[in-house]
């Protein structure tokens, strides 16, 4: 038994005999990678604990989808065992596609997503379906074709409904990992929800005529509520923190600065960063192994290095972020949008202008439909498929005779918060201009 010692879940295990296939996938370099990749991004200008990584995220979330399998397994109900025996047949695809969700991952995600319009979703089938990385060999060798199986369930497109599920829905071990693992790392305890008793009132029936993944009515209500709880606050102070969506706004400047005077040559353009700044969507096979080479080392080896940039803006973006010296905010979700505008042409004039940028958290990845009124609608970077199949957008209850009850229609709580939007509109800018905001805005 191989066994890692992890803050969240305490201990991890694989099988070294029967889940090898596991522990070669995680020994793989582009695994490995992950190790080199904050799971936060730049939370940790606000929250100095949050320094843990997307392979700790990977890995914690595999060992959940083990957990919630076994648990699925005890089910004694002859026709429950029917409808969950598909993805019994599938356990291996089922690890292998929690474990391997994020390897697409590149560092401070969503800002160089940004910068070469390709999500990281994307980057994450190129790594699996490529025959020249190590996750696709070791893949093929256990079986023919099963690269393809596990970018599938990850892409939500197998037909195997019941594993993708497993691993993206309202109750899936993605989310199960990352809202404890950023709880307990960033010390704000928003997160927390019992996971032992979510685990233990897991249960599956029909809606629709479709198998779901839901919760025992009389022992699961009250953990749904704190499920759907511990997101909404996670969202609102953690992931939409407007000093956090500050860093990221500088980051993002600084690559498109970076990006600007590399086309037009003021600067060369750095090993492995022709990827972020000279490829193109189509292109993304060609530049897949620049990609790969991409972690939070070397992309803050280059600010280091721009910081003494002959390009004024790029030197004093990078000072900025290096020295914490981040930009302030200001809520004007209120103001008239004819009001607004002027108000930000004068800004705009100022010698501080290039630093001026408008900033909604709902132009982030962090989306979910019980604390906004949005459906998904786009395939998160993946290519449309005729047979694409959303995850489940709902959190299902069942009573003893197996009747669902979607969670808002028994939840007051739940049902309160739906529509309260945690979205707020802020202008970012530098400190310099303080007061001029001050003496604009009132």
């Amino acid at each position: 038994m191989k066994v890692f010692r992890d803050p969240v879940h305490d201990i991890i295990s694989f099988d070294k005999a029967q889940e090898k296939y596991i522990l070669d996938l995680i020994d793989s370099k582009e695994m490995q990678r992950l190790r080199r990749i904050r799971q936060l991004g730049l939370s940790s200008y606000t929250y100095p604990g949050a320094e843990h990584s997307r392979f700790a995220h990977s890995l914690g979330t595999a060992f959940l989808m083990k957990r919630v399998m076994g648990r699925l397994y005890s089910v004694r109900n002859k026709q429950e065992k029917q409808w969950l025996q598909e993805v019994f047949d599938n356990r291996d695809l089922v690890l292998c596609s929690a474990l391997l969700h994020d390897i697409g991952h590149g560092p401070f995600s969503h800002a160089i997503e940004d910068v070469m319009g390709i999500k990281h979703e994307v980057w994450t089938m190129q790594i699996i379906n490529n025959p020249d990385t190590e996750v696709h060999k070791i893949l093929e060798t256990y079986k023919s074709g099963f690269a393809k199986e596990v970018a599938d369930v990850i892409a939500r497109v197998h037909p195997c409904e019941m594993a993708v599920k497993l691993l993206s829905s309202q109750l899936d071990v993605d989310r199960f990992d990352y809202l404890l693992r950023d709880s307990l790392i960033t010390g704000v305890g928003y997160g927390k929800f019992d996971l032992e008793w979510m685990i233990n009132t897991l249960t599956i029936g029909l809606v629709d005529g479709v198998p779901e993944i839901g919760l025992d009515l009389d022992k699961g209500l009250s953990i749904a509520e704190d499920f759907v709880m511990a997101r909404y606050y996670m969202y609102k102070h953690v992931y939409f923190h407007k000093t956090t969506r500050g860093a990221e706004i500088i980051t993002r400047k600084i690559l498109n600065r970076a990006k600007a005077l590399i086309i037009s040559k003021e600067i060369e353009c750095p090993p492995y960063l022709d990827v972020l700044f000279l490829s193109k969507p189509e292109d993304k096979e060609k530049y897949l192994s620049s990609y790969l080479e991409l972690d939070d080392n070397i992309l803050w080896y280059w600010f280091h290095q721009w910081v003494n940039s002959d390009d004024k803006l790029l030197s004093n973006l990078c000072g900025r972020l290096l020295n914490r010296k981040l930009l302030k905010s200001r809520d004007i979700s209120g103001i008239n949008v004819v009001n607004l505008l002027s108000h930000l042409k004068v800004l705009e004039k100022s010698p501080y202008g290039d630093l001026i940028e408008v900033d909604n958290p709902s132009t982030s990845s962090y989306k979910d439909p019980y604390i906004s009124k949005r459906t998904r609608t786009e395939t998160d970077g993946i290519e449309e498929d005729k047979e694409h199949r959303e995850a489940t957008e709902q959190i299902f209850l069942f009573d003893i005779s197996k009747k669902h009850f979607e969670l808002t229609r028994k939840s007051p709580i739940i049902f309160a918060i739906r529509d309260q939007t945690i979205e707020q509109e802020r202008l970012h800018y530098p400190v310099e201009l303080q007061g001029t905001v001050a003496e604009i805005f009132g």
